[in-house]
């Protein structure tokens, strides 16, 4: 008889949420529900709060273990964290990336509050080279960046709008200008110094982002309205403009869509004007879209309509769509057309 296959490597931590000690830290550790030893995964690494634990801190990032991200959450030793032991984060990382089998571009740093003013030297380690890095309730104060961020690292800071900690977050990618590929901060209404739950969504589609991962239709770069009618209903009661954007899932092979998605609908101007409008979403493979897509003068995927605020469309931009343009028409329908000083 033939022998049996061999047995798959074994899994370094069971599936779903376990714990575990490594280089003297309490750690919790969340893993896929999959293992499949040949295959590359994620990593995101996650300083708690000051008083915060490792288990409250995976638990708020367990959504992402359905994308295939590992997240790995220590313990400081104290109720916040020193040199001591982010250097001891730093050793761990480090062999996890062996052990889990860290693809390149698929590692990630962030930190809530205490973990946040306590980030760079982590996320900015150069022998470590992480994807992306972002600070919750908090932002970057300084410290050297790596030579590698400038073309291969994204930073994120996320906060609540009444958080005290809100100037350091928006001020984080002026401060990175020029030092990393992007840099984008994110505010949660009604939100005080705490976890801003409502940003989670976007911060995982934000870090499939900052690995290239793309599939059509799948982006958050917006907070979309459910349908074109209530969109339109929206962006009238708000007195301002709207952005439809057309997508197909047979486009996810195709250069420009993934630009668009990925990079043209994330640039700052984009946001800045963009944010303004009521947005939607609509597949071009739907029912009834080829009749819309005639009526928009769209002839071509992807493709950016853009309306006044009579629900006129103003204009219709297709195919590669570079930031500039896109900005440009954003901003004529934008109530604040001013740029950023």
């Amino acid at each position: 008889p033939a022998a049996p296959p061999p047995a798959a490597a074994e899994a370094p931590f069971p599936p779903g949420m376990s714990s575990a000690t490594l280089e003297g830290l309490r750690c919790s550790v969340v893993m896929p529900p999959e293992w499949d030893p040949a295959k590359e995964r994620s990593l995101v690494v996650i300083l708690h709060g000051n008083g915060g634990t490792e288990t409250g801190m995976a638990g708020s990032l367990q959504f992402l273990a359905e994308r295939e991200f590992v997240v790995v959450a220590p313990k400081s030793r104290g109720l916040g964290w020193d040199a001591k032991d982010v250097e001891a984060v730093r050793r761990i990382t480090a062999d996890l990336k062996k052990r889990l089998k860290v693809g390149p571009a698929r590692l990630h740093a962030a930190g809530f509050s205490n973990g946040g003013w306590n980030l760079a030297p982590l996320a900015f380690d150069e022998a470590l080279v992480f994807t992306s890095a972002c600070w919750i309730a908090a932002g970057y104060k300084g410290g050297s960046v790596p030579k590698h961020a400038k073309s291969g690292m994204g930073v994120l800071a996320l906060a609540g709008e009444e958080d005290g900690n809100r100037p350091h977050a928006e001020k984080t990618p002026d401060l990175l200008e020029g030092k990393v590929r992007s840099a984008m901060c994110r505010l949660q209404p009604g939100k005080g110094h705490e976890w801003p739950d409502a940003l989670m969504p976007f911060y995982g589609w934000w870090l499939e982002v900052q690995e290239g991962r793309f599939e059509p239709g799948r982006c958050l770069p917006f907070d979309w309205v459910e349908d074109p009618a209530a969109g339109a209903a929206a962006a009238k009661e708000r007195k301002t403009g709207a952005l439809e954007y057309w997508w197909s899932a047979k486009s996810a092979g195709d250069a420009a869509a993934r630009a668009l998605q990925n990079e043209t609908l994330l640039d700052p101007l984009v946001q800045r004007f963009g944010r303004q409008c009521a947005a939607w979403k609509r597949d071009a493979e739907a029912e009834g879209a080829a009749e819309a897509m005639a009526a928009a003068k769209v002839k071509e995927v992807p493709a950016v309509v853009v309306y006044d605020r009579k629900g006129e469309a103003v204009k219709v931009l297709q195919g590669r769509i570079t930031p500039a343009a896109l900005a440009q028409a954003l901003r004529a329908v934008a109530p604040d057309k001013s740029l950023p000083k």
